[in-house]
């Protein structure tokens, strides 16, 4: 069984969209706003943002490329001085 990821604490307040539902609108558009809000400003990684959606990972990586700008992987590594 795969290994699960532990919620987002505090929650993301993000809806849970049923497998195999399509959203269209004004409920896709606010949610693509809630996504991006909570990657930009709750810095939640697309893992967590599918977890609490319920939604897969390319279907949040494809809606998050169209509105941002993605984050490096990891952490930020100390430059070495006098290198340029």
């Amino acid at each position: 069984m795969p290994p699960t990821r532990a919620p987002f604490d505090p929650p993301l307040d993000l809806p849970r969209i049923p497998p195999g539902v399509h959203l269209q609108g004004d409920e896709a558009a606010l949610f693509e706003v809630k996504v991006v809000k909570a990657y930009t400003e709750r810095f939640a990684s697309i893992r967590d943002i599918c977890a609490e959606t319920g939604r897969s990972y390319g279907s949040i990586h494809k809606l998050l490329a169209a509105h941002v700008t993605f984050r490096g992987r990891g952490y930020a590594h100390p430059t070495k001085k006098g290198a340029s």
